[in-house]
């Protein structure tokens, strides 16, 4: 293999392993499964999968449940609906440092935790946290 050939190759494969880096902070909004959680409609952008059973949620003083959807780039969603919430407000799910913001039309606290960014807002009576690795899901995530 020449020189020519042998730089070609490298920035072949220098090409491929930046695609798969890239592959989590991709913002494919067409590409996404629409699911139905606890009455709440969400989407789920291509390549996550539901990594376990959904689990209760007893904080807040409210109950609920959680899903979990991981990609194979290690990208994690985490959304929670606390179906009690019958008429609390917005600010029950204020968290310190949050800020108020709006995403496709519903205002909510957006705020960072660990290695997650979450949005939380209030949809039919019902109060929704969604947690995601990468910020620009939120707005796949939320329908």
């Amino acid at each position: 293999m020449n020189f020519k050939h042998m730089i070609l190759a490298g920035l072949i494969i220098f090409i491929l392993m930046a695609s798969v880096c890239a592959s989590e902070n991709a913002d494919d909004f067409n590409n996404s499964t629409k699911i139905t959680f606890e009455g709440i409609e969400f989407s789920i952008p291509l390549g996550f999968n539901e990594s376990k059973d959904s689990q209760d949620f007893d904080e807040l003083g409210s109950q609920g449940k959680t899903c979990f959807y991981i990609n194979e780039y290690g990208g994690e969603i985490v959304i929670t609906v606390v179906s009690d919430w019958m008429g609390m407000s917005l600010d029950e799910l204020y968290k310190d440092g949050a800020s108020k913001t709006e995403i496709n039309g519903h205002e909510g606290w957006n705020y960072t935790e660990g290695n997650l960014t979450y949005f939380g807002y209030v949809q039919e009576d019902n109060g929704i946290i969604i947690g995601v690795t990468n910020e620009t899901r939120l707005a796949q995530v939320i329908v």
